[in-house]
């Protein structure tokens, strides 16, 4: 069983993850609700929803009990082995009435397992079905909340989750298309990876950190690429590390400038990406003058014969 190779590998534990959620809430409250009427068994039905509260993230599987009681979508009947998470919802308002009846409302706990997986360059989420602490116990409202509102309820935590990608970025004069590879999700954390496509088998295999919130890992390839950017975007700049200028009086003046040109054969530990060696381009500049001119025009040798 071998561990992938990775490019890029960042690390989040679901604080780290409800602390985002959190923001999105505060900040993107319409995208948490809805209303919007549609037709069930002939009956038109006016539906509306709510998140009251941020939602949450949980790794890993629900235990059995609440499996057991999660409706799940079709053609789901048993839990995947690997990268589940659930979207847990602690306060969600859901509200539905036929056209013309009596409106019913229901406030109560509601989760969304899923499977997170890398396919296709992109992060996938399989959502497993919906969770409710406290169902209605009327057969007609529990028909209209499997039929028209579970259907929402799944979109919105499958919107929600998609949000945990790695975008392009642009770094040092560089783009980087951080194409997932990989999603593990362990006791503690949830890792986006990139790099080249992993043998699933071997995710069991990676070792990540311990003991941070969020953990970055930048692979040798991805180290040694950006390191050279910014070498060159260092010597693009034209400045002189070294410039010096050192004079004795009336004798002679010498000045000295040496220039950055670049890197030349950079090698990055395969082992320890921390550790890098290179050879350094710098291109030297300098001059001496003998007897320079003193401020007044005059040679400052000849008026010091003068004056003897």
């Amino acid at each position: 069983m071998g561990t992938p190779t990775l490019g890029l590998a960042v690390g989040a534990t679901s604080a780290t993850l409800d602390t985002g959620l959190k923001q999105l809430h505060a900040g993107h409250r319409d995208l948490l609700r809805g209303d919007r009427d549609e037709i069930v068994s002939g009956v038109r039905y006016s539906l509306g929803w709510d998140l009251r509260e941020p939602p949450r993230i949980s790794l890993g599987a629900p235990d059995p009990a609440r499996w057991d009681r999660t409706w799940k979508r079709a053609g789901v009947s048993t839990l995947p082995s690997s990268g589940v998470v659930q979207l847990m919802m602690p306060n969600l308002w859901l509200r539905w009435a036929p056209k013309g009846g009596t409106p019913r409302e229901l406030s109560c706990s509601v989760t969304v397992p899923a499977c997170l997986l890398a396919v296709d360059g992109a992060v996938r989420v399989d959502l497993l079905g919906v969770w409710m602490e406290t169902p209605p116990a009327n057969g007609d409202d529990r028909t209209v909340l499997k039929r028209v509102l579970v259907p929402r309820i799944l979109k919105l935590g499958g919107d929600l989750l998609k949000r945990l990608e790695l975008p392009a970025q642009q770094l040092l004069g560089q783009s980087l298309d951080l194409t997932p590879v990989l999603v593990d999700v362990t006791d503690r954390y949830l890792v986006v990876a990139t790099g080249s496509q992993p043998d699933p088998a071997s995710v069991s295999a990676v070792d990540w950190p311990t003991g941070k919130e969020v953990f970055c890992l930048v692979g040798p390839a991805l180290v040694k690429r950006l390191v050279g950017a910014a070498a060159q975007q260092e010597a693009s700049k034209g400045d002189p590390v070294v410039d010096v200028k050192e004079s004795l009086p009336g004798v002679a003046e010498a000045t000295l400038k040496a220039y950055f040109r670049g890197l030349k054969d950079l090698r990055v530990d395969v082992q320890d990406p921390t550790r890098l060696t290179a050879g350094v381009d710098i291109a030297w500049k300098g001059g001496v003058t003998l007897f320079p001119i003193a401020p007044d025009g005059g040679c400052a040798l000849v008026e010091a014969t003068q004056n003897m």
